[in-house]
């Protein structure tokens, strides 16, 4: 089995890993009787960002950007510690929380390494870009952030989001006009954004203005606004920008400021950056797809994480206990259907 496939399917068996046992822990807090996971939720965050969002990021930086940028993907070698180190630190964590955490900064350190080679002229001659260093900036911070924790010896949960904050709109500096259609030049409000965006999520509770104005710089600069281009990725982008910014509004409710960000802004940008994903699956299945992208998961996710907001809200109905059930069923159903007209077209 290929490398770049094996570190996808990895990721997917993360997603199961971390977001069932969410599920059931919010359906729990609504009343319902069991919770079968229970001992598994207090990693669940963990494994989230730095075991499915960590091998969605490393497929992106070790073998589609690789290939793009250098013109092949990474040694095999260093792609087979990646995904050792993550899988050692996602199922490690649930038991030995400082073990997982610095099996996860070997495999953040590994694309750190890595991410020097866009600091370089690609094969083609092109320049280094904003983009380029927006993604070597944000391993940086990630690598100092885990550290700082490991030499604490105990965990900041909210700084951790910084990670897949920054590494997507890193990627969004770049690729938003790709899967959008819409061009846009602005490194510069990227980069103030990028930089307000991490100070803001780690003076948490304190940052929600860096956070707001981190928005209308990144939202400006993405040309959203516009209402130009692709229906598909501008309605998920447009959504996800919209959850960005209510999380930088009620930062005074702890579950809205991290599910509107950790759930709304991350994943609606994932199942929005549809060109993008295809450079992933073409290098994990070698061969050339055309995907036709549904709008079912985006309805599912978002209707599951609107009547969690409503429950955020104190308001409480017997049908909000579909919420964390719909959530994790439309995260599933995006792959899994993606995965499936794959594998079709493949057959």
């Amino acid at each position: 089995m290929r490398l770049p496939l094996v570190l996808m399917l990895t990721g997917i068996m993360l997603l199961l890993l971390g977001g069932v046992p969410a599920v059931f822990e919010f359906m729990s807090i609504q009343g319902f009787p069991t919770d079968p996971t229970e001992t598994l939720f207090p990693s669940h965050w963990f494994i989230m960002i730095y075991g499915f969002f960590g091998s969605l990021i490393g497929n992106e930086i070790l073998v589609a950007l690789s290939v793009e940028w250098t013109g092949r993907t990474a040694d095999n070698k260093l792609i087979i510690l990646f995904i050792i180190f993550t899988v050692l630190g996602s199922v490690t964590f649930i038991f030995k929380q400082t073990l997982g955490l610095i099996f996860i900064l070997f495999s953040m350190t590994i694309l750190l390494y890595y991410s020097k080679e866009y600091l370089g002229r690609s094969k083609i001659g092109l320049n280094p870009t904003t983009y380029n260093w927006l993604l070597f900036f944000s391993l940086i911070i990630t690598v100092a952030l885990i550290s700082i924790q490991v030499g604490l010896g105990y965990l900041i949960p909210y700084v951790n989001l910084i990670f897949p904050v920054s590494m997507i709109l890193a990627v969004m500096s770049r690729d938003i006009g790709l899967v959008t259609g819409i061009r846009v030049s602005r490194g510069w409000e990227n980069s103030l954004a990028f930089i307000l965006l991490i100070i803001g999520i780690s003076v948490y509770p304190h940052g929600n203005i860096l956070m707001i104005l981190a928005w209308i710089l990144s939202f400006h600069a993405s040309g959203l606004y516009k209402l130009k281009g692709r229906k598909y990725p501008i309605i998920h982008l447009l959504t996800a920008w919209l959850y960005l910014l209510v999380g930088s509004i009620f930062v005074s409710n702890y579950d809205i400021y991290i599910h509107t960000i950790a759930v709304g802004f991350l994943f609606n940008t994932v199942f929005g950056v549809d060109v993008v994903l295809m450079d992933l699956f073409i290098n994990a299945f070698q061969r050339r797809v055309a995907v036709k992208p549904s709008y079912i998961p985006f309805i599912i996710l978002n209707l599951g994480l609107l009547m969690r907001l409503i429950y955020d809200f104190g308001i409480n109905f017997p049908i909000l206990l579909l919420s964390a059930p719909l959530q994790g069923i439309g995260i599933l159903s995006f792959f899994v259907l993606t995965l499936r007209q794959v594998v079709r077209v493949g057959g």
